[in-house]
């Protein structure tokens, strides 16, 4: 009768093979094999405390029954029980150490339990059993991914698909790595083969929604959102997405911007009923998809922010409920104040490290702090060798959020900053959760985070208007100046490759993220186009989101038109330069228009240095200031200006100067030597520490 039970079970008649291995243990309950199948049988149904017992029990009567202790770590491990599942796949190599699925199988759980390097290992004595296990190819490629290793973790999911050309996983974990090498169309075809293959797979449909997004598709990314719900209704990673892909990245018309906050604003009610109906389910991926791009509408976001805020804060504190209210509590008294870190841009040439961080790492007084600084990103280069000289501890990504909430937990910080909070998916699910008694976020994001997490909000007295309180949930901290201490790296200036300026023209960068641009804004390029008369306007075109600065191009060009103006005549784009060669292409131009919707201050910061006259539109928020305050900071006002008929007649009047080589020199040596009054500015470092002091002193 086993015999025949058996039989059932390999052909897949799964009822006929329960009915009759409990005929068999009817008659012999100690039937071990019988014992040990109906457990893999109860496995298969997703009764897994049942398969545990089950299999438990036929070990009883066979303690050396390698498939069996390999079975009970199978199950062990769909439950969650991943030392005992490590122990029983560890149990079932000393009795054979070829067991190929036994290694790939531990260094899963290995991998889940945070212990990649162990994994490596596994994955490598697996594929040693057996070179063509695909499986195990694409599993170590994703912890080589985890490593941030990611040529080798492509050469792993290539050696899954050679062989096995239909392994949807491999094709869509390789297609999870392109998305983040922002190989988008390469990403999106992974996918697509992923689903040829397997039109149910939920991550895959959560994948290309991914990359629809990124590409402005956002129509696309709800339906492939809403294709991966319709598969795993339970999915909160999806439904999160869906969620935020109704912010526009790029605003096509007035009425798509004006619309967008409360577009999300509905959103978020779905959310909020989906939540309500899928307890347990969002906390954890909380920081996977975030309102980033809300920021880039010139409207007042404070409250739909929150609103977010609240949502994510509850559903992140349920899940990882563990260690988090209990960091409210005041710490055992040290000598100096531990001072955490989050930010996944400890790098060259990034802004948050640029602007915000770098100068508090070299400045802030050690006898007082002591600093612990969470690299959350996987890029490393001499900047992140530098930070991790100067601070007491260092410790670098990509980490899952339970491994960079059991750090954190461990080290016990008295105070947690945030340069920025939106950027990086590792720092908002931490910035989400209550880690210190005292938290803060900078301005490297320059919107409120909405969190009910975060206690300060850390700005400068030169970026802020009179009412700004009323911008933010956390009680808003003006510091000395722009609220930064700076140091620009020197550079020598190169030839960008661009071509010979036309007779008499005039040349303005507009060297934003074409995502910024706000399509109100567009008559005010034409107007300047009108009253200057021969001229170019550079647009830039970054490597990320490459789309939208075709699509900016376009907008501006139908409002040329509109306007009797040739566009062709007037509208640039500048590929994306380095550093030596964007001071060159700097030298080159005449006026820096700064983006009324959202302003620039890394770009603006380094064009004072080459002495480009700057206009810009002091707005309402914190993001529409950002130069004016850089401007205050070295004493040249004369190019803010406070509306937007006094941003055309400054522009205007920039350029004019511009056409008398005497005035345009003096103007832009003038300029120079001030900006240097915008670097070194201590003052804020010591504003920052006081700060921290007062605060974490009533915490």
């Amino acid at each position: 009768m086993f015999g025949a039970a058996l039989r059932h079970h390999q052909a897949g008649r799964l009822n006929e093979a329960e009915r009759l291995y409990r005929q068999v243990l009817q008659a012999d309950p100690r039937h071990a094999d019988a014992l040990h199948f109906l457990g893999v049988l109860a496995h298969q149904a997703g009764r897994h405390d049942a398969a545990v017992d089950l299999i438990a029990r036929a070990l009883s009567q066979q303690p050396d029954n390698v498939a069996a202790h390999y079975n009970l770590g199978v199950a062990l491990h769909s439950l969650g029980k991943l030392d005992e599942a490590v122990a029983s796949y560890g149990r079932a190599l000393v009795r054979k150490p070829d067991h190929a699925e036994a290694h790939g199988n531990l260094a899963n759980a290995l991998q889940a339990q945070g212990k990649l390097d162990e994994a490596v290992a596994s994955y490598g004595r697996a594929l040693r059993s057996k070179p063509d296990y695909a499986d195990a190819h694409s599993n170590l490629g994703n912890v080589q991914k985890a490593q941030g290793k990611l040529d080798l973790a492509l050469a792993s999911y290539t050696r899954a698909l050679m062989h096995k050309p239909d392994h949807a996983e491999a094709h869509c974990n390789l297609g999870n790595l392109l998305m983040e090498q922002g190989r988008l169309d390469e990403a999106a075809a992974s996918y697509e083969r992923a689903l040829a293959q397997k039109p149910d797979y939920a991550a895959a449909h959560l994948g290309l929604g991914h990359v629809r997004k990124e590409q402005g598709r956002l129509d696309e990314a709800a339906a492939c959102y809403g294709r991966a719900l319709a598969v795993k209704p339970d999915y909160a990673e999806a439904r999160l997405g869906l969620a935020i892909a109704v912010i526009p990245i790029f605003a096509e018309s007035m009425t798509e911007s004006i619309g967008a906050a409360g577009k999300f604003g509905q959103s978020l009610d779905d959310l909020t009923a989906w939540n309500r109906a899928n307890p347990g389910r969002l906390g954890a991926s909380v920081g996977s998809s975030q309102p980033f791009y809300l920021a880039y509408r010139p409207v007042d976001v404070r409250a739909t922010l929150s609103r977010y805020g609240d949502l994510a804060y509850a559903a992140a504190k349920a899940h990882w409920s563990q260690g988090t209210d209990e960091c409210r509590a005041i710490q055992a008294p040290r000598g100096r104040i531990r001072l955490g870190i989050v930010s996944g841009q400890v790098r060259r040439h990034h802004p948050v490290w640029e602007v915000v961080l770098r100068g508090l790492i070299a400045h802030v007084d050690r006898r007082r702090f002591e600093i612990f600084l969470y690299h959350t990103g996987s890029i490393a280069d001499e900047e992140t060798l530098w930070a991790k000289s100067r601070v007491d501890r260092f410790l670098q990504g990509p980490k899952s959020t339970k491994g960079w909430l059991d750090e954190v937990r461990q080290d016990r910080p008295d105070v947690m900053f945030y340069p920025e909070v939106g950027m990086d998916p590792a720092t908002c699910a931490l910035a989400a959760l209550r880690l210190a008694p005292l938290q803060i976020a900078g301005w490297g994001h320059p919107v409120t985070t909405g969190l009910p997490s975060m206690d300060l909000f850390l700005s400068g007295e030169l970026l802020e208007g009179v009412h700004a309180e009323q911008h933010y949930r956390e009680k808003l901290v003006r510091l000395p100046g722009t609220g930064v201490c700076t140091e620009l790296t020197p550079v020598q200036s190169q030839h960008w490759g661009g071509p010979d300026r036309r007779l008499n023209a005039i040349r303005f960068t507009l060297c934003h993220q074409p995502i910024k641009f706000d399509p109100a804004d567009d008559v005010l390029l034409t107007r300047i186009a009108k009253a200057v008369g021969p001229s170019e306007f550079w647009l830039a075109s970054p490597t990320k989101l490459n789309w939208a600065t075709h699509k900016l191009r376009d907008r501006l060009a139908a409002a040329f038109r509109a306007q009797g103006l040739d566009p062709d005549a007037h509208l640039r784009v500048l590929p994306w330069l380095s550093r030596n060669q964007f001071a060159g292409y700097l030298d080159e131009m005449d006026v820096y228009l700064d983006c009324p919707a959202f302003s620039g201050y890394t770009t603006a910061w380094q064009a004072i240095h080459r002495g480009i006259p700057i206009v810009t539109l002091e707005g309402e928020y914190l993001r529409q200031r950002l130069a004016a305050g850089l401007l205050r900071q070295i004493g040249i006002t004369d190019e803010i200006a406070s509306s937007r008929d006094r941003y055309v007649e400054i522009a205007v009047r920039a350029a004019q100067e511009c056409r008398q080589s005497d005035r345009k020199a003096a103007r832009r040596e003038a300029i120079a030597r001030a900006a240097p009054r915008a670097d070194g500015n201590r003052t804020a470092v010591s504003a920052f520490e006081e700060t921290l002091i007062a605060a974490h002193s009533q915490e």
